[in-house]
């Protein structure tokens, strides 16, 4: 039996020290000026990062000089972002809430859902009220943008088994299931570091570009652009992510 509300004790100081070996800020700093490069947003413009996490593009984005909220659920995660922010002496307004009950209307530039992090409640039903909702946090003619897994590249290299081991000492094991009716991923995470051990789980919605055209759509936010990375590579059947900027409509 899965366990409703995964979320709440997924994302903790263990979810940082499991995978923040891959988020370096090289890839931070490459993803923040592809995103600038395709969005064209100005410093000064306000930006809306959902699902934020630790901060790690609010920060870069602060940094680059925009005025920057970001909106979690984690308390753990918001608590090392409000850390990072004062150690990188940077003004970000890290705002803890639901995504599916953004409480924003008409106010920001830009709202982000980046790294995969629009998926977490598999129906479309609650995911178009977090899009429906980053469209009303929006000014009129404003830009959202959505980065997440491309299923067609999950499916054709789709792994059962993998583990790594952290910089931090940690050995971490992940056993992984797609379902390809409902496009549903789940994932088992066992890590151990010394005589510290612990079991993570996760599932995430994974869907095709067609998918996320319509839903993205039937929220009131047209695409205008799909790219493969943030490097502007064009979008195709062997991409692993992909990048869908759009624009809020009237």
């Amino acid at each position: 039996m899965t366990p409703r509300g995964w979320w709440d004790g997924y994302f903790d100081e263990t979810f940082i020290d499991i995978y923040r070996d891959f988020l370096t800020p090289a890839r931070t700093e490459r993803e923040i000026e592809g995103l600038r490069q395709m969005t064209m947003l100005e410093p000064g413009a306000e930006v809306l990062d959902v699902a934020c996490g630790w901060g790690r593009h609010s920060i870069a984005l602060a940094r680059a000089g925009f005025k920057v909220t970001g909106l979690d659920w984690s308390q753990t995660l918001l608590a090392r972002a409000r850390k990072r922010a004062g150690a990188a002496g940077v003004a970000v307004e890290f705002v803890h809430g639901d995504m599916r009950e953004i409480p924003w209307k008409g106010r920001f530039d830009a709202v982000l859902s980046l790294y995969s992090s629009l998926g977490y409640f598999l129906s479309d039903e609650e995911d178009l009220r977090v899009l429906r909702g980053a469209r009303q946090a929006l000014k009129p003619g404003g830009t959202f943008v959505l980065e997440t897994m491309h299923r067609d590249h999950i499916v054709a290299g789709f792994a059962e088994r993998d583990w790594w081991e952290t910089d931090g000492g940690a050995t971490v094991w992940v056993e992984r299931e797609f379902d390809a009716i409902d496009g549903v991923s789940r994932e088992w995470t066992r890590w151990s570091k010394g005589d510290r051990k612990g079991e993570k789980y996760h599932e995430l919605r994974i869907r095709t570009a067609t998918e996320w055209d319509a839903l993205l759509r039937q929220a009131g936010l047209v695409p205008i652009d799909w790219w493969g990375d943030w490097e502007f590579a064009p979008f195709i059947h062997s991409s692993e992510n992909l990048v869908v900027i759009c624009q809020r409509r009237e």
